[in-house]
């Protein structure tokens, strides 16, 4: 690419984000409208021509379906929702929602940070299409499947993925944005490890797309599903992924360390950068006056090969720590971090090269300074590089091809915080704060699937110069910008 090509093309990105940040509230607020109200005729017309339910308001389960992970979205309540068990009722539902003009999004899991699978007009509800089954060195996935179901169906075949560790994530977002896992550094991200993607788009054609696909527009919209994100250029009905073996030693470990914690924090990521790629690994480091260091992982060995890693940091006993070797899925449940719906916002970047002292300090320095909830607040890092780095960034949509690691600034509340403006002013300040002084450490980005609702230059953070490829898919496949939300490309 010529070098005026690439300044034009950030000067796009960085106007774009200028425009953005001088939006008042009512316009941004105005991105995601109420095109239309279609009449109980129409609505009638929907539940006649799908194959599963229609819910309105007033239906039983209407309202517990609708509550997202989030709870600072709970409070968008779409007009209908349409519970597809079948790609014809995806395609349907799109079809529905255009001739009567309304927004629609897609629910799978429900745990979109910045509430983006939720909606005023026509929720497409995935979580019925759910099936999981196994096809030699491959699993099929429907597009509605949960994680809790793809682990079952892989321990059924003692195989794993890269996968993450709450079992109520929808699959489909979790693979369409890239999907981070204990098994990245040696296995690749989740998107890597897809074959084949069902997908129907703005139109209701519902397509095949192929890792090895020989017609360019699919091979664009194959390349556009590994990272690109979820809800952009259709709704994924299907999955074909990739499985690898599992281990057959497995250690799994959650340590604690409360005593001289940033001198533990420096030697810790010290020893982790020079552990093997088979290492899984996050760090934490909670907020307030008295820091805790928090390790959770997995390494495929033994446990002396585990304390000969942390042979400078050696865990203590009195901290909670729990080091164990087990079978892999039951590992996995060790290490499982159950959904707990409450009310958050978490600020990522990528870290392109080690922690240094003076990024550990920073941290330090504004953990030390949280105004507090009666909830938590963390700085943690996912170990990353590996064979996440294998790839160049052009290779798929997920551009992030050279971190080490990935950072968040982390900050949860409660209800009672919520109704407090003072205080969550002062938290959200606190933190917009952190995460700038953290931001000179990274220099890589931000991830797709952790969307940041703060986040004004997204489109260059989330995906780089492959923004303009995505771009150019959305333009073929969604002219008319039927998935469409805040932070959609």
């Amino acid at each position: 690419m010529a070098n005026s090509t690439l300044l034009s093309r950030r000067a796009f990105l960085a106007a774009s984000s200028a425009t953005a940040l001088a939006l008042p509230a009512a316009a941004k607020t105005a991105l995601r409208p109420i095109r239309s109200t279609p009449s109980e005729v129409a609505w009638r017309e929907l539940a006649r021509r799908m194959r599963g339910p229609v819910l309105r308001p007033w239906d039983p389960d209407f309202y517990a379906l609708n509550q997202p992970d989030n709870l600072r979205y709970a409070g968008t309540i779409p007009q209908g929702m349409a519970r597809c068990t079948v790609a014809e009722d995806v395609a349907t539902a799109i079809g529905w929602s255009r001739e009567n003009d309304i927004a629609l999004i897609t629910r799978s899991g429900g745990h979109s940070y910045a509430g983006y699978s939720t909606t005023t007009g026509l929720m497409i509800d995935m979580r019925l299409l759910n099936h999981v089954s196994p096809g030699g060195d491959v699993v099929n996935v429907a597009g509605g499947a949960i994680n809790e179901s793809i682990y079952e169906k892989l321990t059924e075949m003692n195989a794993t993925i890269t996968h993450g560790r709450c079992p109520s994530v929808g699959a489909a977002a979790f693979l369409l944005g890239g999907g981070i896992g204990f098994n990245m550094r040696e296995m690749g991200l989740a998107c890597d490890q897809v074959a084949s993607t069902d997908l129907v788009t703005a139109d209701g054609t519902m397509l095949r797309l192929t890792a090895n696909e020989t017609d360019p527009d699919k091979q664009k919209l194959f390349w556009a599903c590994q990272g690109g994100g979820g809800g952009n250029f259709g709704i994924s009905t299907a999955f074909t992924l990739k499985v690898t073996p599992v281990p057959k030693t497995l250690t799994v470990f959650k340590i604690g360390w409360r005593n001289d914690p940033f001198k533990v924090a420096v030697l810790l990521t010290q020893a982790l950068a020079k552990a093997p790629v088979t290492f899984g690994s996050r760090i934490s480091f909670s907020a307030g006056k008295d820091i805790r260091v928090n390790l959770l992982g997995q390494l495929k060995g033994t446990t002396d090969e585990l304390m000969a890693i942390l042979k400078d940091v050696p865990p203590s006993d009195d901290n909670g720590t729990i080091i164990r070797e087990m079978s892999y899925w039951d590992g996995q449940d060790f290490l499982a971090e159950p959904a707990r719906p409450t009310y958050y916002q978490e600020r990522s970047a990528f870290v392109n090269e080690e922690l240094s002292v003076k990024a550990l300090e920073t941290g330090f320095q504004h953990l030390k300074l949280w105004p507090g909830t009666h909830d938590y607040c963390d700085l943690r890092f996912f170990q990353t590089g590996g064979a996440v780095n294998d790839k160049k960034p052009g290779d798929t949509a997920f551009v992030h091809r050279k971190s080490k690691w990935l950072m968040v600034v982390g900050l949860y509340w409660t209800a009672e915080d919520n109704r407090n403006a003072d205080l969550m002013r002062r938290n959200h300040t606190w933190q917009n704060d952190f995460y700038q002084a953290m931001l000179p450490y990274a220099g890589g980005g931000a991830y797709q699937n952790f969307p940041d609702p703060s986040l004004v230059d997204w489109r260059l953070s989330y995906y780089g110069e492959n923004f303009f490829r995505l771009a150019d898919a959305k333009k073929d496949v969604d002219p008319t910008r039927v998935f469409n939300f805040a932070q959609a490309i």
